[in-house]
């Protein structure tokens, strides 16, 4: 069988080989057996990439079968005694990559650092691991182009993600309600609780400036079905009532409240009050006043 792998080039193929021993299995055989030929030609130098273009399959299938490869990679028979150096078409670079894509899926999949990582593969850089990772993270979670799916497949991704935008609404909703319930509970109600009990307290402390039966005076005397048959006397009484509150319903600037310079001595004193008894005196009809 002529070799069709990257690493055999225009040669006939051996009977082990295992892209032939991959081209004549049924399908259901390949996927049993895919998993310990992609371990085998990862254990050659193949990179991930490079095996999932030769069994068809998907980076991240691969990645998948690979996960375990460490375990594997430590019960692989020694090579025989009569082969030495690299594999035929192999080389150090390739050789390398692939111990940089093993220590990825080791930092991946197993939970080793970098560093980790770097050292149990013997490497000395833990930059190209890092981007190794990355790369790996990529492949992973590619990037699909809506248009490159079939008509049933875009169909079932617009479904999905109208079914996913849904959840995702309702979600926020709930997300929401909940965040108004919890500032009206926590914010809200207590503020108005507090502003209510405030004017609640002041209302019990306030004192009336008329009594209720002055208030139904001035009220029957104001209203337009009793002012006419209330007598002289009680509107009267309703005016005086009213007039009495004016220092209480007006503010100062409209209705001054005069006081009187007091004296600040005795002397003083004694003047104002011998000024007003003279002031007092002189208003009597008929009095003379005395001009000292």
């Amino acid at each position: 069988m002529k070799c069709v792998c990257p690493m055999g080039g225009d040669r006939t193929c051996p009977d082990d080989c295992p892209i032939a021993i991959w081209q004549v299995l049924s399908p259901s055989d390949r996927k049993a057996q895919r998993k310990p030929i992609a371990a085998r030609l990862y254990r050659q130098g193949f990179t991930m990439e490079a095996i999932a273009t030769q069994l068809g399959v998907t980076n991240q299938t691969i990645s998948k079968d690979l996960r375990d490869f460490p375990t594997e990679l430590e019960n692989a028979p020694a090579p025989s005694p009569g082969r030495r150096g690299r594999p035929k078409g192999s080389s150090s670079k390739r050789t390398d990559q692939a111990l940089v894509e093993k220590a990825a899926l080791a930092v991946l999949d197993h939970g080793l650092t970098l560093q980790q990582a770097m050292e149990e593969n013997g490497l000395n850089s833990v930059q190209v691991i890092k981007t190794a990772v990355a790369k790996e993270e990529g492949r992973r979670d590619p990037n699909i182009e809506r248009n490159e799916l079939s008509a049933t497949a875009q169909q079932r991704l617009d479904a999905a993600m109208r079914q996913y935008q849904r959840k995702l609404e309702t979600e926020l909703d709930a997300r929401v309600r909940a965040e108004v319930k919890r500032r009206i509970d926590e914010i809200v109600l207590p503020h108005w609780k507090k502003q209510i009990a405030d004017a609640s307290r002041l209302y019990a402390r306030r004192t009336s400036l008329m009594t209720k039966e002055t208030f139904n005076i001035i009220r029957r005397a104001l209203h337009p079905d009793s002012r006419k048959s209330i007598s002289d006397e009680r509107l009267a009484a309703a005016f005086d009532a009213f007039m009495a509150l004016e220092k209480y319903l007006l503010n100062e600037v409209d209705s001054p409240t005069p006081f009187p310079n007091l004296p600040n001595t005795w002397d003083e004193w004694d003047a104002a009050k011998r000024s007003a008894t003279h002031e007092r005196r002189a208003k009597r009809p008929g009095a003379s006043v005395n001009v000292h």
